[in-house]
Formats: structure tokens, C-alpha cells, sequence
């Protein structure tokens, strides 16, 4: 029985992100929304409400606390694909919220709207997501790398390379299918 429940983000619940708790780690500060300005939480609502894409707040049922939002981007109705991006308040992170509003997520994409091909992209550095994408199904299909926006990070060769005076961070590409996700 999922403890949470995907619901609609309106401006009022956007600035719920206000309460959210910061992640402490270097590599994740892009993940705290709670420190948005009113100007810039409007400008995130905004962005999430442009026509190929549809998120959701995740909420746990026992207090309907906005913990996290789940939203499918680049959504393509001609090839029936998606990509997929999650976040979470970091003080419910590690508590298997991810993987639950993953698999609800997975109920609208693969059957409401009847798509085929479910994609996201993952900082290799994020272990603890991918173990969680992983666990929902998802398979790697390719690596890629974009300029990481914290460029004061350390370099870890690992997870990160320096090309012409700019930190990439290394990304994995993964996917999950329709037929994947029925045998599930």
C-alpha cells in the first residue's frame, strides 16, 4: 500500500517548497528549493506548467506533506515518449518515497496515457537514485556528461571530468519500456 499519493501543483502548494530542508552534500545544492525566493518559485512553477510537460507534487498520505514532485518532460505524444524527472525534500529521501511516486508515475505514463518508452537521465554520482530507478525497472542505455552547475565542487574522477576549464558531471541515460514495465 503506497504511503504517498501523486497530486496536482498549483501556485499555493508551490510555495509549500519554502519548507523543504537543504541536502548538505556540495553536488546535490541545486536540489534545495527551499531557500527559492516568491520570484523564483513563480518562475519554476511557470516552467513546469510549459505544454510538453505534466509534474506532480508527492504527498504522504498521513499529513499530505509536499515531499517531493515527480514530473515526465520533452514529452513526445508521436513517438509515445518521455523523460522523467524526480525531487525530493531532502529530509524524505532514503525512505523508499522515490521508488513508490515512481511506480505511481508509472500508472499515468504507461497506462493512462497509453506511452511506450519512459527515459531519465541520472548523475552518476546519485547511487542512491539509481539504486531506486533500478529497483522500478529502469535499465542503463548510455552514458552522456553536461557542465555541472556547482563548478567549486571537488573533482572526483568517479563521478566528474574537467574539460576546457569546466567540471562535467557524468550522466547515466536509462529507460524503461512499456513491455518492461508489464512484466513487472
Amino acid at each position: 500500500m503506497p504511503r504517498i499519493y501523486l497530486d496536482k501543483i498549483d501556485r499555493e502548494s508551490a510555495l509549500e517548497l519554502k519548507n523543504w530542508g537543504d541536502f548538505t552534500d556540495p553536488r546535490l545544492v541545486g536540489y534545495n528549493y527551499g531557500n527559492l525566493t516568491d520570484f523564483e518559485l513563480r518562475l519554476w512553477y511557470g516552467n513546469i506548467n510549459m505544454p510538453n510537460k505534466r509534474y506532480f507534487a508527492v504527498r504522504r498520505k498521513e499529513d499530505d506533506r509536499f515531499i517531493g514532485f515527480i514530473g515526465l518532460i520533452n514529452i513526445n505524444p508521436i513517438l509515445k515518449r518521455a523523460k522523467l524527472g524526480i525531487v525530493f525534500d531532502a529530509n524524505y529521501v532514503s525512505l523508499g518515497y522515490g521508488y513508490e511516486a515512481i511506480r505511481e508515475i508509472f500508472v499515468i505514463f504507461f497506462e493512462e496515457m497509453k506511452y511506450r518508452t519512459l527515459y531519465l537521465d541520472v548523475n552518476l554520482f546519485n547511487e542512491r537514485a539509481i539504486r531506486a530507478y533500478k529497483k522500478a525497472g529502469f535499465k542503463k542505455t548510455s552514458y552522456s556528461r553536461e557542465a555541472f552547475e556547482n563548478q567549486a565542487i571537488d573533482l572526483d574522477e568517479r563521478y566528474f571530468e574537467m574539460s576546457k576549464g569546466l567540471i562535467y558531471s557524468k550522466i547515466m541515460i536509462m529507460k524503461i519500456s512499456k513491455d518492461e514495465y508489464n512484466e513487472l
